[in-house]
């Protein structure tokens, strides 16, 4: 990028020193440059900021830039040691983007970080995250650090729950350069970048009717306020009603609790059940005998399932599928649960753009974008056809 910033730098400098622009008179705009020289926004930004920052030009945000009154001498000065102008210029220090959320396992968080990682090292921005573990309070505090500290903007995966935390809403009303990731804030507007939750579950959902799975129950925390898990359980009742299926509503169970507190990187004998959960997947069980599928919000609730299928003797997939979203991949064979895949490359990557984009402009519209996903055949689901002939 180096190259290209310098000859845009270098190109204005010499209109300049040939009178081609005087004194007073307007420098192309930022996206003008951009068409011109066929790069992106960021470069032709940093060119111009190298220009304002020996006093060439002055910028005014929402008018432009325009040639300083400044004398030969000092442009040719400016020229003659533009060597030196480059190489401090190389060394000078990134900015500071900030990433925050909840917290990472092996099932989802590890490719995102490194994909927004990756992408603010290509722009030339350094990063700096921090974990939240799901409270808000925590989250409150890490914005305010983070702004604080002097981040261009931040990338966030809000925690779960029915309200936003008063520092997040502030950043929105202040209009603060803001992206979420995983989830969209309800009725607020502010840029954000997930999958299609609704899309993914309906398909997640049709897989298993296709498997013959026609009575199949779902587990998840509860949803209020957090825009994935919502999106996820209308998309099953969508598919289930496309299908004709009729949903005994103590089927559903919206408020599972023991993987609240829980890291991702838990594995299968170590997630602490909580009592109640057991007891309420126990009864669902008891109660629902036609029941032969689950389907959960997410991959530590398929794990608190599995160990309860396991305690009562059943087994996975013998007597009952399960299939969920996101689930840490096997290198060697295929995974344990069948799942809903995210793109959290494209996710990282989208996050980061559209950050940058807010950061260079003040007043952009918010941005919602979508990324794909992949239903992933795991060892946790089979037909009931072939249940049957087992039996």
């Amino acid at each position: 990028m180096s190259q290209l910033y310098k000859k845009i730098y270098l190109d204005l400098l010499e209109d300049i020193k040939n009178g081609t622009l005087k004194t007073g008179d307007k420098i192309p705009s930022e996206n003008e440059l951009a068409e011109k020289f066929n790069v992106s926004r960021i470069t032709t930004k940093k060119a111009l900021d190298m220009l304002a920052q020996r006093n060439i030009i002055e910028r005014y945000r929402g008018k432009g830039s325009y040639v300083s009154d400044i004398n030969n001498a000092t442009i040719n000065s400016t020229g003659d040691n533009l060597n030196n102008t480059f190489l401090v210029d190389s060394n000078s220090k990134q900015e500071l983007v900030g990433f925050i959320l909840p917290g990472f396992g092996n099932d989802y968080g590890p490719k995102l970080l490194d994909s927004i990682e990756k992408r603010c090292s290509e722009l030339n921005f350094s990063m700096v995250m921090k974990q939240t573990l799901g409270i808000p309070e925590l989250e409150e505090k890490a914005i305010s650090s983070l702004v604080n500290v002097g981040v261009k903007g931040l990338i966030i995966c809000p925690s779960p729950g029915k309200h936003y935390n008063n520092a997040l809403l502030r950043l929105v009303i202040e209009n603060y350069p803001l992206v979420l990731v995983d989830r969209y804030l309800t009725g607020i507007p502010s840029s954000s970048v997930c999958i299609n939750n609704k899309q993914a579950a309906v398909e997640l959902t049709n897989y298993m009717l296709e498997l013959g799975h026609e009575h199949i129950a779902y587990l998840s925390p509860a949803t209020g306020g957090t825009s994935s898990l919502e999106d996820r359980l209308m998309g099953f009742h969508v598919a289930m009603a496309e299908k004709g299926v009729r949903i005994k509503p103590d089927t559903i169970l919206q408020d599972i609790k023991s993987t609240l507190k829980n890291s991702s990187n838990s594995n299968l004998k170590k997630l602490k059940i909580n009592d109640k959960d057991r007891n309420d997947i126990c009864k669902l069980i008891e109660n629902n005998p036609e029941i032969t599928a689950f389907i959960t919000s997410e991959y530590l609730v398929a794990v608190l399932l599995y160990e309860v299928l396991e305690s009562l003797g059943k087994k996975v997939p013998e007597d009952y599928s399960i299939a969920c979203f996101d689930s840490p991949t096997d290198l060697i064979d295929e995974p344990l649960f069948t799942h809903v895949m995210q793109d959290e490359e494209k996710m990282g990557c989208h996050a980061v753009d559209i950050l940058i984009k807010h950061i260079q402009e003040n007043d952009m519209t918010p941005i919602h974008s979508e990324v794909g996903f992949k239903i992933i055949n795991g060892r946790s689901t089979q037909s009931k056809t072939k249940k049957a002939k087992l039996i």
